[in-house]
């Protein structure tokens, strides 16, 4: 047990709880903080309760006025033992703390709940049987396990969030819909201007370069990328250097692309980064000559969009959301097919036309993604579920006659 001083005040407002423990990063943790921003900027008088973990302390921005964090002590680090904690303890804890509402973004969560349910699903690869083809025996399990805590939670929510169509159409083939309200709200974008330009610091950055933003897995498709980005070279022997910004949480699939980049001969026209922090991450997007995204498996790619907010030229993926984030401000290719790949690498560098068109596309398209919208359209969706449809967000609804104050203790 983790004794908790602070006290939440139970009065006469909105106590709507956040279960994060299962945000720990990527597009999950942009989108947790962004909404933590402009929830509390929107529903100043609604009360927000972040749930997480011990260990997640530093995750997350400074909490807002009308929020309070709390951590817990789980019963184990591993995914069966995060099940077990929302299912068998999550119930109680909901229940003393006299919550509203529970906000359930990264698709498991709770069964039986003594409150009205939203889900939110970032995750479609548990979903998506060809993307565990390589995968080792203990990560197909994992997939397996998380899919049907996925289904199952979707199942015990009075609302459900998709952040796009196109996940939304997948999950539809597990689970009716039909009686289930569900709405999607896209991600947004970045908050600072598309024209402002940072000083290229630290990173000793060439000139001129081609950038992919993406962490190492397998869907994402960098060796794909490599491939194709040697064939363009062997066509354009002056092609800018790729650089490739992400953390590594694939080992065996890296040594498989550094096994590619070695055997071409050309191993100094490719660069990783590693982790880039967000300050240069803004630079990195807008002095690029073009930004490659190749992965096939998206349920809302916050990297796409920022792309888009930097008025990138892009080359994308055919495939899962691209199309449907990017429009028609992205040339496609299959990361299938080398030719087509590197053809679209050659397109943009080569065509500053085509470039410049890309670029201004982008920007419009940008201007269609915002967090202070995900977050209002969010917050309507609250009252929808809670039966509030004429209300614009949670905002001064009066729910408790008595104001009192209760002591929350933390158990596990």
């Amino acid at each position: 047990m983790i004794n908790n001083s602070r006290r939440i005040k139970s009065g006469s407002n909105l106590r709507i709880a956040i279960k994060a423990v299962q945000i720990t990063t990527g597009g999950g943790l942009t989108h947790l903080n962004k909404i933590i921003e402009w929830f509390g900027r929107l529903a100043p008088e609604t009360e927000f309760v972040l749930l997480g973990k011990k260990g997640q302390e530093g995750l997350y921005i400074p909490a807002p006025r009308n929020f309070r964090y709390i951590y817990f002590r789980l019963p184990g680090l591993n995914l069966p033992a995060q099940i077990l904690w929302e299912r068998h303890f999550l119930p109680g804890i909901l229940n003393r703390m006299e919550i509203d509402l529970l906000f359930e973004p990264g698709n498991r969560g709770t069964l039986k709940t003594p409150c009205p349910k939203v889900s939110l699903i970032h995750n479609v690869a548990p979903f998506v049987s060809q993307n565990q083809l390589a995968e080792t025996l203990y990560k197909k399990l994992r997939l397996v396990l998380l899919r049907q805590a996925t289904i199952e939670s979707m199942k015990a929510s009075q609302g459900i969030i998709f952040i796009s169509k196109s996940s939304r159409d997948m999950l539809s083939e597990h689970i009716d819909l039909a009686n289930i309200k569900n709405r999607i709200i896209y991600h947004g974008k970045l908050d600072s201007d598309h024209s402002v330009e940072r000083p290229q610091t630290q990173l000793d950055l060439p000139e001129r370069y081609i950038l992919s933003v993406s962490h190492i897995y397998r869907y994402k498709k960098i060796k794909e990328m490599v491939r194709a980005y040697f064939r363009a070279q062997s066509s354009m022997s002056d092609i800018p250097p790729l650089l490739i910004a992400g953390n590594n949480y694939a080992p065996r699939y890296m040594n498989e692309i550094t096994d590619e980049i070695n055997k071409s001969g050309h191993s100094d026209s490719i660069r990783f980064l590693g982790n880039v922090p967000d300050i240069e991450l803004g630079m990195l997007y807008r002095n690029c000559q073009a930004f490659i995204f190749p992965s096939v498996l998206e349920a809302c790619p916050n990297i796409l969009i920022e792309a888009l907010s930097c008025g990138c030229a892009i080359a994308c993926s055919n495939k899962s959301v691209m199309p449907e984030i990017a429009g028609d401000a992205a040339i496609y290719f299959n990361p299938d097919d080398v030719e087509d790949f590197a053809n679209k690498f050659l397109s943009i560098v080569q065509n500053n036309k085509l470039k410049k068109e890309l670029s201004r596309k982008a920007i419009q398209r940008a201007a269609f993604f915002s967090w202070e919208k995900t977050a209002q359209e969010t917050l309507d969706f609250f009252d929808e579920v809670l039966g509030k449809k004429n209300c614009k967000s949670p905002v001064n609804k009066k729910l408790h006659q008595n104001a009192e104050e209760i002591q929350i203790v933390t158990l596990t």
